[in-house]
């Protein structure tokens, strides 16, 4: 029976998401380089998704890892019959393109309307707490020395800090980066150095960030990258000599994405979008400044089967 009421709880969740059907047009891959062709997904909105289920994971991006130890595909710490992908960097690693870092590089794009989403797992034993920051997400771009816009883990809390230029960056408190859980993370984002700028953050389906404004240098259209990256060991120590996290179900979506194509895949996260009609797309209407929310609890969830297979 509990397996019933599971598998109609599934369908609900799918039901009022409109996720009945599933298309499998292409259109929009075009807009990645070939080197992509290994990561796309069937999706029409979704350029690539990584699940670390193949037999080659990350096979034709960039990789920036400096050890062995740097990055492998584990056993889901949470479901013992899913995978993910660890990153660790240690305080004594060697500098690796000029900096202390384990992190995957994702090609250019040529749209500023851009859609991405993961899961993320701390765990307590690899993760302990920091009073210095972790870059876990960045949008890098050549020439701009540190990122415009980042997702960084600092004293055990999530921070976004975006803006056009070093000086106007400011830290958005997405709330508290509890361990041994996994944490879904969906985030739409229209690249720009102008006001027409937008970074709209969700976490485990519930809508936490709202920003208008400028969140890139007057450069080159930013890369995203995911991993880890400690610019501070470099040249100090912190509190910690060791950083381990997990990544699973990395996705990019194009700019007519949603959502509800970028929901990470949990059935949490479909109940919390469905229940609090979160629901946006690039056309969404969002008023000036910022809008920021969080909470001290992180709903966990049993499985971390994807329901959209």
């Amino acid at each position: 029976m509990q397996s019933l009421r599971s598998k109609f709880t599934l369908f609900v969740g799918l039901s009022i998401l409109g996720l009945a059907t599933v298309s499998c047009d292409t259109t929009g891959h075009g807009e990645f380089s070939e080197e992509m062709t290994a990561l796309r997904s069937t999706s029409a909105n979704v350029l690539l998704q990584e699940d670390f289920l193949g037999s080659n994971p990350f096979g034709q991006v960039h990789k920036q890892f400096g050890t062995n130890h740097a990055f492998n595909v584990v056993e889901d710490p949470r479901d013992r019959s899913n995978k993910a992908g660890r990153f660790e960097l240690r305080k004594n690693d060697p500098i690796t393109s000029n900096g202390k870092r384990s992190e995957v590089l994702f090609p250019a794009q040529d749209n500023k309307d851009r859609w991405y989403s993961y899961s993320v797992f701390l765990p307590s034993s690899g993760f302990r707490t920091d009073r210095d920051n972790d870059i876990i997400t960045q949008w890098h771009q050549a020439g701009g020395g540190s990122p415009a816009t980042t997702v960084r883990v600092q004293n055990d809390r999530f921070l976004v800090k975006s803006g056009n230029t070093k000086e106007s960056r400011k830290d958005f408190d997405l709330g508290v980066a509890t361990k041994d859980v996994w944490h879904d993370f969906v985030f739409h984002i229209v690249h720009s150095p102008n006001s027409d700028g937008l970074v709209e953050v969700w976490h485990n389906g519930k809508k936490i960030l709202s920003q208008k404004g400028g969140n890139m240098y007057p450069l080159e259209m930013p890369r995203w990258k995911v991993g880890i990256y400690k610019a501070s060991w470099a040249n100090r120590n912190t509190d910690t000599d060791v950083r381990v996290l997990m990544f699973d179900n990395i996705k990019v979506g194009n700019q007519r994405a949603d959502l509800t194509e970028m929901l990470v895949g949990t059935l949490t996260a479909v109940g919390n979008a469905a229940s609090n009609n979160t629901s946006s797309n690039s056309n969404s209407t969002v008023s000036s400044g910022s809008t920021s929310t969080s909470s001290n609890e992180t709903t966990s969830r049993p499985s971390r089967r994807r329901w959209w297979r």
